[in-house]
């Protein structure tokens, strides 16, 4: 995986090798991360005759440099993980290995880096810059790293981001012995593309953000590969396979955070091109926090969120409540509920966190998997997760304590 990335942004890394290790106001440097271990456990044999189990370890240290000056400013993060069951699950990833220039009124940064983008809780439909990390999590949050140039200029009228993304990073899939898989088996190796360049074609994106008294507003716009993919059968060595197709897209975005007291209101809205038929989504909705209830430490928010895509007749929503203790340990409990009506489908999940002194961290998850009893002509989405209910634990110690 790092000759992948290091062949597809070699002119990038030869700069950043270059200003970082021979430029001596780079002095002091300081080491970060984190290294994890995780178990999951899962009520029932997978679909395909899975494990109930299985664990993995994540090694993730962070090196950074930094200036006198604070102006000049170099990073290196990998990550390693290697799963007791899932061969897919292994990962040799580069997170960030960029270079960032601070000027007066813009700042430079070459290199791999994971930028995010959104407002929402549920579904963020305008994160579009990195390619998602399937196998890592169930949320879809975790990004790889993608080799990029970007400039961000600060003026008054708002912060202005523009980005060329050097190369394509394909999305990662669980195997046929790994948990929370699709249903089909996925050749990644024989992934095909829109475009002629395939995975060495260079992107472009631009996004426009301003922060007002209580309103942040963002536009956006990518043009490129789509992190997305979609699925082709085909047939290799006598065997049906599903290969992934990669299109070429155009996307806007919209995002809006309003704050009026303990009131958030949240929207992220797409409008995309290129995968047929040009489509809208958006994913809309609240946070109202309680401050101090039953006169205690205690902070309770309440999360409503509606979602909507025209290529699909149901519109999911989601309601949660996040109860955070304000302590010494960070402590936090985020439970909700997703209802599809359409489809009579439900997912319910609870995840909790709390610091073990300053070094480590525990973490839990569980999500149950409920695929309803509407009519099978209706297309589900967790259909072929209904035997994956799980319990997921994670033991975290920081490095650099």
């Amino acid at each position: 995986m790092i000759s992948y990335l290091l062949r597809r942004g070699s002119r990038v890394v030869r700069i950043i090798l270059f200003i970082s290790f021979c430029n001596a106001v780079l002095a002091e440097v300081e080491i970060y991360g984190e290294a994890s271990y995780e178990n999951r456990y899962f009520v029932e044999e997978g679909l395909f005759g899975q494990d109930k189990s299985h664990s993995s370890f994540t090694l993730s240290p962070e090196f950074y440099f930094e200036s006198e000056d604070q102006k000049t400013s170099f990073t290196f993060k990998p990550k390693i993980r290697r799963d007791s069951v899932d061969n897919e699950r292994n990962l040799f990833d580069i997170q960030d290995f960029s270079l960032v220039k601070v000027q007066d009124s813009y700042e430079t940064r070459i290199g791999i880096r994971r930028d995010f983008w959104g407002v929402t809780e549920t579904v963020h439909r305008v994160d579009i810059i990195n390619q998602t990390d399937q196998v890592e999590s169930f949320d879809g949050e975790d990004k790889l790293g993608q080799p990029m140039i970007n400039l961000s200029l600060e003026r008054e009228w708002g912060t202005l981001d523009l980005y060329v993304l050097i190369g394509f990073r394909e999305r990662t899939f669980a195997g046929e012995k790994g948990r929370l898989r699709l249903p089909f088996p996925i050749d990644r190796n024989s992934a095909q593309y829109e475009s002629s360049a395939e995975n060495l074609r260079t992107d472009f994106a631009i996004r426009w953000s301003q922060y007002y008294q209580d309103l942040e507003l963002a536009l956006s716009h990518f043009s490129g590969t789509s992190r997305e993919p979609e699925f082709k059968a085909a047939l290799k060595n006598n065997t049906n396979l599903i290969i992934p197709y990669y299109e070429v897209i155009d996307q806007t975005g919209l995002e809006v955070l309003y704050i009026v007291g303990g009131l958030a209101f949240k929207l992220e809205a797409i409008s995309r091109s290129g995968q047929g038929d040009r489509f809208s989504a958006a994913t809309a909705g609240f946070e109202y926090t309680q401050v101090g209830i039953l006169s205690s430490s205690l902070d309770l928010g309440w999360l409503f969120e509606f979602n909507h895509d025209d290529r699909y007749k149901d519109s999911p929503i989601a309601l949660g409540a996040r109860l955070t203790f304000n302590d010494l340990y960070d402590s936090q409990i985020l439970s909700g509920v997703i209802r599809n009506e359409e489809t009579g489908e439900t997912n319910v999940f609870v995840e909790a966190s709390r610091r073990v002194r300053n070094c480590c961290r525990l973490s839990f998850e569980s999500v149950y998997f409920n695929e309803g009893t509407n009519s099978n002509s209706v297309q589900k989405t967790f259909e072929y997760l209904k035997q994956d209910d799980f319990a997921r634990f994670e033991f975290i110690y920081y490095l650099g304590n």
